[in-house]
């Protein structure tokens, strides 16, 4: 009996090794999408929000085809999470344009949510799920390493979105301190913003609902907070 349990325990512990590590690979996946197709929108000058909206429908598109295909409750969970991020910030998005004044993004046309385009909760729900799922991955290696290194990525990453969204026609920044057309608040707020996600991601892992609804709230309002605190440390305090 205690040998089957045993052999049990051991089945279960694989397969949720082999799920953690397919689940890795897809959202590695998206980035890699993500990286090489803004590369490529570059050359297309007619770019505007329709190649916003069609990227992020292969990025989710991938996303919950993996969920269905493999039953993984906690990726479901984390889209679910990446949602409510994404919705949230748009009061972050909202305040960066009218009261900063720095954020456009009437170079992109298209339907708006308030002061976003319509596809912009949904691209942030792939960020949050992609670096809950990193940070996650990285803190389980090592919990301060990881953080840092999460941090670091995001700090790198992200802002090299923000550059190729200038010239894609997504969106554009102005009047603040910038390196090329990304701002100094951009880059220290995304750091704070993927450590933000690494570490709500146990909360999501729960596989509660409050907990996944509260953690996308905190997520989206940490957006809010990262950027604020930054653009008052980079443009106003110095």
């Amino acid at each position: 009996m205690f040998a089957r349990a045993d052999h049990i325990a051991r089945t279960t512990s694989a397969a949720e090794a082999g799920l953690n590590a397919a689940r890795l690979r897809i959202v590695l996946l998206t980035v890699l999408v993500n990286v090489v197709g803004v590369t490529l929108l570059t050359l297309a000058p007619w770019s505007d929000w329709r190649t916003g909206v069609a990227l992020n429908l292969i990025d989710n598109a991938l996303l919950l085809g993996f969920a269905l295909r493999r039953r993984d409750r906690f990726l479901g969970h984390l889209i679910g999470f990446g949602l409510v991020v994404g919705f949230t910030e748009l009061v972050a998005d909202a305040w960066l344009v009218d009261y900063t004044r720095t954020l456009d993004y009437s170079v992109g046309g298209g339907p708006m949510l308030w002061r976003s385009p319509m596809w912009m909760p949904f691209a942030w729900e792939v960020v949050a799920v992609q670096f809950a799922v990193i940070g996650e991955r990285l803190m389980r290696w090592r919990p301060g390493t990881g953080l840092l290194a999460t941090a670091l990525l995001g700090a790198l990453n992200i802002p090299y979105y923000e550059e190729m969204a200038r010239r894609i026609h997504w969106w554009r920044y102005s009047g603040c301190r910038m390196i090329s057309g990304t701002p100094f608040y951009i880059i220290v707020g995304e750091l704070l913003i993927a450590a933000a996600f690494a570490l709500l991601s146990p909360w999501v892992r729960r596989g509660r609902l409050v907990a996944t609804l509260a953690a996308g709230v905190m997520g989206g309002g940490l957006i809010f907070v990262a950027y604020a605190a930054a653009f008052f440390l980079t443009d106003r305090l110095f």
